[in-house]
């Protein structure tokens, strides 16, 4: 019967793969991987000799469903890996899974390795309750307004990766937004250059900064935000046509309950269309 594995791998240091991963790869028909080159560096370190195949983000849609038919059709073990770390987790291959698993093809996680996990273990911070936001957006308005949903969300720890080009904005945009959390910010985690920062937001920054490498690597972040108080809800406020109806119950002519919709900050062709409304609500009786 097919089975596709979903094999965690190192990382970094390559001597973190554990006997079950290679087990799992010795075991496989067929390696579906991120990138093979990458996944060949692997097998070599080991001398792991199995045929592979690439399901990437960018090709994962077409190729799951492929992948599926020809497990079926050769009764085929598949190993799914990524370049480091877990399928699935900020990584391709959740559509695989998904996929075999509507075809009824048993998936069977080989546990390993994971940056996000890592780098909590090492911040110090308190994990019993913590979310994972993978990369945030790049335009600042929009990274902006998901930092103040993270911080809405009510988690008090989470956790992201960035791009070593962008790591210095982010923690510019998090040390300017909350100067009193604390941020454990980790580079190239088990490798020979690994580096781990920690501290507040401002500090951690200034250490990014003297760092003449510092584009160098990948990066994890884990952010304390538990000292921050709540963050209140922004307040809803009325549709255009309820927030004019409520001016004309009050007295003011549809004209006057408009202007006041604008001075209000309504966009006008909000107000346009609740004047419409009204006009038709009225006329209907």
């Amino acid at each position: 019967m097919p089975k596709l594995y979903v094999v965690a791998t190192p990382i970094g240091n390559l001597n973190d793969l554990t006997p079950r991963m290679r087990q799992a790869l010795e075991c496989a028909d067929l390696i579906a991987a991120e990138d093979t080159r990458v996944t060949m560096k692997l097998l070599n370190q080991f001398d792991l000799h199995r045929p592979m195949l690439s399901c990437h983000r960018h090709n994962e849609e077409a190729k799951a469903p492929q992948i599926v038919e020809r497990m079926l059709a050769e009764d085929l073990t598949v190993a799914l890996t990524c370049d480091a770390g877990t399928p699935g987790i900020s990584d391709p291959g959740h559509l695989l899974v998904r996929a075999c698993w509507e075809a009824g093809i048993p998936v069977e996680p080989v546990c390993g390795p994971s940056a996000a996990v890592t780098c909590l273990s090492a911040s110090g911070f308190d994990a019993r309750e913590f979310a994972f936001y993978g990369f945030l957006p790049r335009e600042k308005k929009a990274l902006n307004d998901k930092l103040d949903a993270v911080r809405r969300a009510g988690a008090p720890v989470f956790v992201l990766y960035e791009s070593p080009h962008r790591i210095v904005e982010l923690a510019e945009t998090i040390a300017g937004k909350w100067p009193e959390c604390l941020l454990c910010v980790c580079s190239d985690l088990t490798k020979k250059f690994e580096r781990i920062y920690r501290g507040t937001a401002p500090d951690v920054l200034a250490q990014l900064k003297a760092n003449p490498a510092v584009e160098k690597g990948e990066y994890c972040l884990a952010v304390d935000i538990s000292m921050l108080p709540p963050m209140e809800a922004p307040v809803q406020r009325p549709e255009a046509a309820a927030f004019m109806l409520a001016r004309m119950l009050d007295g003011a002519e549809l004209r006057e309950a408009a202007d006041a919709a604008s001075e209000a900050g309504y966009p006008r062709n909000e107000i346009y269309r609740a004047k419409l409304k009204i006009a038709d609500m009225f006329d209907g009786e």
